[in-house]
Formats: C-alpha cells, structure tokens, sequence
C-alpha cells in the first residue's frame, strides 16, 4: 500500500489496480479506483466495494476517473455492485470524464443501471434530489 499528497492509503486490487476509500460525507464514502478495471482486477475491486456497500451506507461514490482502461470484461463486476446497492436501496453514483466508460456500459446494454456524474460534488448535489 501507499498513500497519496493527502495521506491516504492505496490498497492494491489485482495486478495494476488501487482503491481506496474516504468519506467526504457521513455514510456516503467515496471508493477511488485507479489503473487498469478488466477480468483480473474486477473482482478483488467488486470485493472491496462490495464490503463497503455491507457497512449500509446511504449512498456510495465510485470515482472512476483515474481508470486507465475499462475492458468490457469488467461490466459484470459493476452489474453486480448496481444489484447489490440497489437491493440495498443505497445509491450507487459512478463519476468519470472518460466518454469511453459510458461507452463500455452502453454497449453491454447496462448504462441505464448507473447514474454517471463528471465528478465528486455533482454526485452528492444530486443525492437526494428527485430523478
């Protein structure tokens, strides 16, 4: 593990992934994913998200803007977090820039499952607010 310019640690998901998790608000942690999201490093960063859904938080933020690449291979992954989270009824708010990961979930049919945001503070105006 190593930690970042703010002290926070990295906790290695797979070969050429990272996570970590901060909270910016209470029960709403914020899961940054870093590197490669493909068929090796999907499951290890499901499992990481997966345990922090199990702590029942409001909603949870997946930051997915220092992505590397997206393989379609790792669209079930997510599929299953969305599942979770909505059985849950906690919301699931994914943030990225990269026009590529609309892309990756359009094509597998799944992009209406996700609320997609360009970053952090546009999630959590949005938390709570009627869609």
């Amino acid at each position: 593990m190593g930690a970042d310019a703010d002290g926070d640690e990295w906790a290695p998901c797979g070969r050429g992934s990272l996570v970590r998790v901060v909270h910016l608000r209470p029960a709403v942690p914020v899961v940054h994913v870093q590197g490669r999201l493909d068929h090796t490093t999907a499951p290890a960063v499901q499992k990481f998200v997966l345990e922090v859904l199990a702590t029942s938080p409001w909603a949870v933020v997946l930051d997915l803007r220092a992505l590397t690449d997206l393989a379609p291979d790792a669209v079930p992954a997510l599929v299953e977090l969305a599942y979770v989270a909505g059985d849950a009824d906690i919301g699931l708010y994914l943030v990225t820039t990269d026009p590529v990961v609309a892309h990756v979930l359009a094509a597998a049919s799944v992009h209406r499952l996700f609320e997609i945001h360009p970053d952090i503070d546009s999630a959590l105006r949005t938390m709570g607010q009627p869609q």
